[in-house]
């Protein structure tokens, strides 16, 4: 599965956001089996604006016109990628878009701004912060979205993945897919191997069918 994340320009304006996002889908669009919408970079100055709810409604519903077809020839999936630092209001708007406008799920989360428990003389640097630290705000977020959608929005749980036990967390809390970045860094190529073998011992510990059948079983439970 090849996925594109598309942004816009840090010198174009927000009022002429969306004509980057359509471009950028144009060209990428045709090679990719979905297309990320980012629209929370904490690195492009004010990007994190167009998550507010007119400005992100009217994205979304200019992008949705303009989806080319994807590289198999069927209309591209689009996901919204959001912060990790949204509050709970501007979660919900959040939420409200992406199912009123029928957008194909979202991915939670991007790099956050806050620095959680972070001790180190480099704390202070600007930019996005991933990893570990990302951990417990993306389980809580991925929780959220799932309950708050009733599960009808597909989930990509990203931040602070290193083993198999953090993929399996977030299947539990609503995830249907997973993604990888700091843990690489740490870990190397090897890493999505052993975190398939051990989704799938824990599968077969559990009893489960298919890991389908995982998905959003915390929330379920009322765990």
């Amino acid at each position: 599965m090849l996925g594109v994340n598309v942004g816009k320009n840090r010198a174009t304006p927000l009022e002429r956001a969306a004509e980057d996002y359509r471009r950028g889908l144009a060209a990428l669009g045709p090679l990719a089996d979905y297309a990320t919408i980012n629209v929370s970079s904490p690195n492009t100055p004010g990007l994190r604006a167009l998550q507010q709810r007119a400005e992100l409604d009217a994205l979304c519903a200019a992008l949705l016109e303009a989806r080319p077809r994807g590289r198999h020839g069927r209309p591209l999936p689009l996901l919204l990628k959001i912060a990790p630092d949204l509050e709970d209001r501007d979660l919900d708007d959040v939420l409200d878009v992406a199912l009123g406008r029928g957008l194909d799920g979202l991915v939670v989360a991007n790099t956050t701004v806050s620095r959680p428990g972070l001790r180190s003389p480099l704390a202070s640097e600007a930019g996005g912060l991933s990893g570990p630290p990302l951990r417990a705000r993306v389980d809580a977020l991925i929780a959220a979205c799932h309950a708050r959608g009733g599960g009808r929005l597909p989930l990509v749980g990203v931040g602070g993945i290193a083993s198999a036990e953090d993929a399996w967390r977030r299947l539990l809390l609503g995830a249907s897919l997973v993604q990888l970045y700091t843990g690489f860094v740490y870990q190397g190529p090897a890493l999505p191997g052993r975190i398939l073998a051990g989704l799938e011992a824990r599968r077969r510990r559990f009893g489960v069918e298919r890991l389908e059948q995982v998905i959003g079983a915390s929330i379920r439970a009322g765990a």
